[in-house]
């Protein structure tokens, strides 16, 4: 494709008389729909022990079934995903370096500054997977694993990098056993080999992944927490920029120059246009952060991104680069 006459819209429209369907606010309504139950779950009626059960099995069960079934019975190409594999990466990166700039407005310390900035290029695997298979299918499932699994240990490990005191061996440890890099590889190990799933056991796994998306969205909402800002709106407000509007742009613009396909663009979009992960909250707490600041981030980015979304994909549906 000649990179002088390509336009993102162009790069979202796979499918013949689908693009307008795929990029319609309305087809995120569902998912942020579920967000929302979620969190009213939570405040008027499942106790909050009970939803530590069902982020465990979405975590540990649920979503690694859905990884390595997607990349399994995708059928996209592995040796194709170089540049786009690079693309996840670049968006982190990006975003980790230009939330430093909240240094410019905020007195915080080291660590408690540190555990705020992971909100700025951190991301929801949970909304990620659903976002991608409601807007590509398996295809895009497995391709956003790919995006997973080099961007979670990349955020740790700048996460840690930032915020540590010692103990690095048990980050990285945290990130080798880390469920959904676990489910991508082996996905990825088997599909190299060629190894045939036998049916009964793809068809069982085919099961679980359709629970690990709706339960995964349900986890979301009931983490959400809107308290803890505590005089830190300025470097809050441009962290949520970073994240929300920034980040979507360095995608498009990687997408562009690097000439990806239609459906890597697309997915790479997705990764870098959704909000904040619970882990950034887990990691402050566990590592001295200010991890009140971290959920309220959290919890404003996952509703900013209900807004963020679809106007960032209505304007790369409508605007050339």
């Amino acid at each position: 494709m000649n990179k002088t006459h390509l336009r993102v819209g162009f790069l979202l429209a796979q499918r013949p008389n689908t693009t307008r369907k795929q990029l319609s606010p309305l087809l995120l309504f569902p998912d942020f729909a579920i967000i929302a139950l979620g969190y009213l779950l939570r405040r008027f009626w499942m106790a909050p022990a009970a939803w530590v059960t069902i982020e465990k099995l979405v975590y540990f069960v649920l979503f690694p079934c859905l990884l390595f079934f997607s990349v399994v019975s995708s059928n996209f190409d592995l040796n194709t995903v170089g540049a786009f594999a690079l693309g996840g990466p670049a968006v982190i990166f990006t975003a980790f370096v230009l939330g430093w700039l909240g240094l410019l407005v905020s007195n915080m310390g080291r660590v408690d500054f540190a555990s705020g900035l992971q909100t700025a290029y951190r991301f929801n695997s949970y909304i990620g997977l659903a976002l991608a298979s409601r807007l590509g299918g398996q295809s895009a499932v497995a391709n956003i694993a790919i995006l997973l699994a080099l961007g979670v240990p990349l955020c740790n490990v700048l996460a840690v990098g930032t915020m540590s005191k010692g103990g690095r061996l048990s980050a990285f440890v945290d990130i080798l056993k880390n469920p959904l890099i676990i489910g991508t590889c082996l996905g990825i190990a088997a599909k190299l080999m060629g190894v045939q799933v036998p049916e009964p056991v793809m068809l069982t796994l085919e099961r679980l992944a359709q629970a690990a998306v709706s339960l995964g969205l349900l986890a979301v909402g009931a983490g959400l927490v809107f308290s803890g800002l505590k005089g830190n709106w300025p470097v809050s407000v441009w962290w949520l920029f970073v994240k929300l509007l920034v980040s979507p742009l360095v995608a498009v613009l990687y997408a562009h120059f690097t000439g990806l396909g239609q459906e890597q663009t697309m997915v790479l979009l997705v990764f870098s246009a959704i909000p904040s992960a619970s882990s950034a909250y887990i990691l402050a707490a566990r590592m001295g952060g200010n991890a009140p600041l971290v959920a309220c981030l959290i919890s404003m980015s996952t509703v900013g991104a209900a807004i963020t979304l679809p106007l960032v994909f209505g304007l790369a549906q409508r605007f050339p680069l």
